[in-house]
C-alpha cells in the first residue's frame, strides 16, 4: 500500500497529470452520452480528488475547474431549454464542492505526509531515526548477505556531550547534534545508511566496505567531526566502534550489538578514538571475534 503515498517524480509526473485530465474528460463524455437521467457527481469528483490527493491543491483547483466546465458544457447540450440562471447556480455549487474536496483531500495528505515524516524521521537532525534506520538497515544487509559482498557497521558516541549540555544549555546541546549530522551526511556515500539512535547515539551502515576501507572511513570521518567541534569551540570527542564483515552477516539486532559493543569499550577505556574488529558471518551475535586483535588509532 505504500504506493499510495509516493509523490510521482520525472516523466512520471507530467504523464500522470495528462491521464488524469483525459480521465476527467471521459467521464464528462460518458456522462453526455447517457443523459441527464443518472446523477454523475461522485464519478466526476474521482479525477478531481485524485489530483488533489497525488499533486495538491494547485493542480487540484486546475482539475476541479477544468472538469466543471466541460460538465457545464455537457449540461446545456443537453438540456437547452434550461435557463442560464439554473445551469450557473448548479455548477457553481458543485464547483464549490469540487474545491471543498480539493482542499480537504490535499490537507490530508499533507498531514499524513507528516505524521510519516514524524515515524521515520529525527526532527532535530532530519537523519533516519531508529526505527528507519533498523527498516533501511535490513534491507540493506539482506542483499549484501545474499550477494557475500563485504560489510562494516559503525556505532558513533559523543564524549562529553552531557557536560556542553549541562554548561551550554541544551539550545547549544541540540546545535552540536545537527552539526554531527550534517558532517555524518556530508562524508557518507549514497549507498550508506546514516540515523541517529537516539540521544547522542548515531550509526553507520558501509555495504561492500572490508575491514581496512572501513577503518580508513571511519578515520576520515571522525578528523572531520573533530575539526567540526573545533571550529564551533565544543569539548565534544568521539568514541567509534567497527564491527566489519568480509561476508555481510544475517542478523542485523547482532551486527548492531557487536558495534555497539565495541564502542562502549572505547567509552570504558577512555574515549576518544576508533575500535575496530573483523567478525565472521555466524560470528554476528555480540560474541567474541575469531581473533582478539583489534584495530586502534
Amino acid at each position: 500500500m505504500s504506493f499510495i503515498f509516493r509523490r510521482p517524480r520525472g516523466p512520471l509526473r507530467p504523464a500522470l497529470m495528462a491521464i488524469i485530465a483525459v480521465v476527467a474528460v471521459l467521464i464528462v463524455g460518458v456522462h453526455f452520452h447517457i443523459g441527464l437521467e443518472y446523477e454523475f457527481h461522485l464519478f466526476m469528483s474521482l479525477p478531481v480528488l485524485v489530483a488533489g490527493w497525488v499533486f495538491g491543491t494547485v493542480f487540484g483547483v486546475v482539475i476541479s475547474t477544468w472538469t466543471m466546465a466541460f460538465w457545464l458544457w455537457a449540461d446545456w447540450l443537453l438540456d437547452r431549454h434550461e435557463t442560464h440562471e439554473i445551469l450557473v447556480v448548479n455548477t457553481t455549487m458543485r464547483f464549490a464542492i469540487s474545491l471543498a474536496g480539493v482542499w480537504m483531500i490535499a490537507k490530508l495528505r499533507t498531514l499524513l505526509d507528516d505524521f510519516q515524516t514524524m515515524a521515520f524521521k529525527d526532527p532535530l537532525t532530519g537523519l533516519p531515526n531508529r526505527r528507519a534506520f533498523q527498516e533501511v538497515g535490513r534491507q540493506s544487509l539482506a542483499a549484501a548477505a545474499r550477494q557475500g559482498t563485504p560489510f562494516t557497521c559503525v556505532f558513533i558516541d559523543l564524549d562529553r556531550f552531557k557536560e556542553v549540555n549541562d554548561s551550554q544549555g541544551h539550545q547549544i546541546g541540540d546545535r552540536v547534534l545537527q552539526v554531527v549530522s550534517k558532517g555524518l551526511r556530508r562524508h557518507i556515500r549514497a549507498s550508506d545508511v546514516a540515523g541517529r539512535l537516539g540521544g547522542d547515539e548515531f550509526a553507520l551502515l558501509l555495504p561492500d566496505m572490508g575491514p581496512a576501507s572501513a577503518w580508513s572511513y571511519a578515520d576520515d570521518l571522525r578528523r572531520a567531526l573533530l575539526d567540526l567541534m573545533k571550529a564551533n569551540h565544543w569539548p565534544v570527542t568521539f568514541s567509534i566502534g567497527l564491527a566489519s564483515y568480509v561476508k555481510a552477516p544475517t542478523s542485523f539486532r547482532a551486527m548492531l550489538a557487536d558495534a555497539d559493543g565495541l564502542m562502549y569499550e572505547v567509552k570504558r577505556t577512555g574515549r576518544d578514538r576508533i575500535l575496530q574488529r573483523e567478525f565472521a558471518p555466524d560470528e554476528a551475535a555480540g560474541g567474541p571475534p575469531n581473533s582478539p586483535a583489534a584495530n586502534e588509532p
